[in-house]
């Protein structure tokens, strides 16, 4: 690349740039909204300032719904080898980095998953955000990750330093002022930059973009009603046809005794609140913040007869959603696959496909397991075992169910009615 050093400079410039407006995000998401710096505060009167964060409220129900269990992999060529080593190498850590990737993502519109080799010569990959990264895609038909940025600093070392990812090659950097100091150049183990784009959709639009200006607004007026409320509390205390000094004003606020003359009148001055036309504000508020996130509202009542596939229907908008959130990740997931296939090829000769691995994603919502049960009897001698056994959310890893299925029916001689009998004895006998 031409003038590298140029590109690496601009890079950083925009880096610094788009960091005030994901700070934005990245303050939303954590419960720091804006009302918190520019609430109309009013002299003598309560002010308080209430924030109801339905970003992370939204966020943190996607990634559950999406991520709540593993992903499974399937492979087409029923290849059991690939799925041990599948295992054995993503297991400690991918389920919990999946939900971190996706969660960023759905923060800030995208995000960014680096892989390497860490110390102990093993794959591991971790999550890199728009406040930290910056990356350059290339302007064909695949957007492949050309050049990537990555800002850090050191525990007890207020550097700033730069590490840049082209082609094979990660140049270090340390930031001195405006100017960049390359301090090292390494080499990497993959075939080009080990950076995916993960996006929260194809216009990596993030999903507080399309709320926040509602949750301003509600957060607004819940501040002003129970600030309204608060103010109640050192409502003003008329006296008329009455002469009162300021001492006497002490005595009747310990005993709480007032003593006036016989035309006398004390009563408090208050305003009266409209709170009908509060309410209504409120839940229309919340209804269109619900109805543009695409989410429902679980605290709402039901009609205690709806059937399943009633109730499921109410999560259409969220499933539709989060079926765009699969395929996003998806394209992820192969990508990590493919290095991960080609660092087992260096370092062991053993070849394997990604492209032979299915990715299945459970989403996480109540299911009723009787019938999926009546469903598997059904497809019994029509589908395969491992898609059966898929189909049931407690079952994590399906090659290892198989394993464990097998082992026990031939400790039983094949006769799987002993093995549910032997099973029943030994409960009984470690409950007497």
């Amino acid at each position: 690349m031409e003038n590298f050093e140029q590109v690496v400079n601009e890079c950083y410039k925009l880096l610094k740039q788009n960091q005030s407006k994901y700070t934005v995000y990245d303050r939303y998401y954590r419960g720091d909204h804006d009302i918190l710096h520019n609430y109309a505060m009013q002299d003598a009167r309560s002010n308080m300032r209430v924030v109801c964060n339905f970003p992370r409220l939204f966020i943190d129900e996607e990634v559950s719904y999406v991520l709540g269990y593993p992903i499974n992999y399937i492979p087409y060529d029923n290849n059991e080898e690939v799925i041990a080593l599948l295992d054995r190498n993503f297991s400690t850590w991918e389920k919990v980095h999946n939900q971190e990737l996706l969660k960023q993502a759905l923060i800030f519109g995208e995000s960014y998953e680096l892989q390497y080799i860490n110390k102990d010569g093993d794959f591991k990959a971790t999550v890199l955000t728009p406040l930290n990264c910056y990356v350059v895609e290339s302007e064909d038909a695949e957007s492949e990750v050309i050049l990537a940025l990555h800002s850090y600093k050191k525990s007890f070392d207020e550097t700033e330093y730069i590490d840049v990812y082209f082609e094979n090659f990660i140049y270090h950097y340390k930031v001195d002022g405006d100017e960049l100091i390359q301090i090292g150049v390494d080499t990497h183990f993959f075939n080009g930059v080990p950076i995916q784009v993960m996006k929260a959709n194809p216009e990596r639009r993030s999903l507080i973009d399309d709320i926040k200006s509602l949750n301003d607004s509600y957060n607004n007026v819940i501040s002003d009603l129970v600030n309204e409320v608060s103010d109640f509390r050192t409502a003003f205390l008329t006296i008329t046809n009455a002469k009162v000094e300021e001492e006497d004003l002490l005595k009747m606020k310990k005993s709480g005794v007032i003593v006036v003359p016989n035309n006398g009148n004390v009563s408090f001055l208050i305003k009266n609140i409209n709170d009908a036309f509060i309410q209504n504000l409120l839940e229309t508020l919340e209804n269109k913040i619900y109805q543009i996130s695409g989410h429902i509202n679980h605290t709402e009542k039901m009609q205690s007869n709806l059937s399943g596939v009633t109730m499921r229907s109410r999560l259409i908008s969220l499933e539709n959603k989060c079926a765009l959130l699969q395929a996003q990740l998806e394209q992820v997931i192969k990508q990590r696959l493919k290095n991960f296939f080609d660092f087992i090829r260096l370092k062991t000769n053993e070849t394997y496909d990604y492209r032979n691995i299915k990715i299945k994603f459970t989403p996480n919502v109540p299911q009723d397991i009787s019938v999926t049960a009546n469903i598997i009897n059904q497809l019994q001698n029509l589908v395969s075992q491992r898609t059966l056994l898929s189909l049931l959310p407690f079952v994590e890893n399906v090659d290892l169910e198989l394993e464990q299925f097998r082992k026990e029916k031939e400790l039983a001689g094949g006769n799987y009615a002993e093995i549910l009998e032997q099973m029943t004895l030994d409960e009984g006998g470690n409950n007497e």
